[in-house]
């Protein structure tokens, strides 16, 4: 049940599921729930607030924007949660074992949903791609675009695209080190040059996580349209720690 409520409470917030970490957070709430047994009712709701810091803390690290406080209280709202559907569940099946079984099923699809309903919100938020290539250091306005699906033939990374003019114009850009390659666009086939640069983040809400990626020069944008990032960059797969 921690495991469930903390899988809930985490994709509620909007992070990604560490299993360790989760498991970890999830043991030392087993701990502090043991070590309160013999405590009275009301005595253990005083420790419902600090268990569910110390839960959340290990289970998300220090990588997060809200405070201790606010997650302790998602954990307590997804243990609520869980625990109702866990009693509806078996109310309707007379099971308490499916209602478990149902209930986890549950709480993940919902964590799940959640995290996609912030990812498209994001979408049409403002960002900036900061990249770095041989020294120089160039930002550019940027938009999350879901169907930016395009993925470097060579290294298999997403692709950020770019106005060639304006890619061009930030860095010196060295014509032999560019390769070639191909996108369907809505106007048809269309051949961009690529590069890798040595580091590149995204920064969305005045947040910046290094990711893995690779940069395309388009020809065919102006020199006003923002570059093109494709949505998979925010799944977390790509990050950099």
């Amino acid at each position: 049940m921690n495991t469930l409520m903390l899988t809930l409470a985490v994709r509620l917030g909007g992070s990604r599921v560490n299993p360790v970490r989760v498991l970890l957070g999830a043991a030392a709430g087993a701990a502090i729930a043991l070590a309160a047994g013999g405590l009275s009712r009301m005595q253990a709701m005083l420790v419902w607030l600090p268990a569910a810091m110390i839960m959340m803390r290990i289970a998300r690290g220090k990588g997060t924007q809200r405070s201790l406080l606010a997650d302790a209280l998602l954990l307590l709202c997804a243990a609520g949660l869980l625990g109702g559907m866990v009693l509806c569940f078996a109310g309707a099946t007379g099971s308490i074992a499916m209602a478990y079984v149902l209930g986890g099923i549950a709480a993940i699809a919902i964590g799940y949903c959640a995290l996609r309903a912030k990812r498209a919100k994001r979408s049409a938020e403002h960002a900036r791609v900061i990249c770095t290539y041989r020294k120089k250091r160039a930002v550019f306005d940027a938009m999350i675009d879901s169907g930016n699906t395009l993925r470097d033939y060579l290294t298999h990374l997403p692709v950020i695209v770019i106005a060639e003019h304006t890619a061009r114009k930030m860095l010196d850009l060295d014509d032999a080190l560019l390769r070639p390659i191909f996108a369907q666009t809505a106007g048809g086939r269309q051949q961009m040059r690529v590069f890798t640069p040595q580091e590149i983040a995204l920064e969305i809400d005045g947040v910046s996580q290094s990711v893995q990626a690779v940069i395309a020069l388009s020809p065919g944008m102006g020199a006003d349209v923002p570059a093109l990032v494709p949505q998979m960059l925010l799944d977390g797969e790509w990050n950099i720690n």
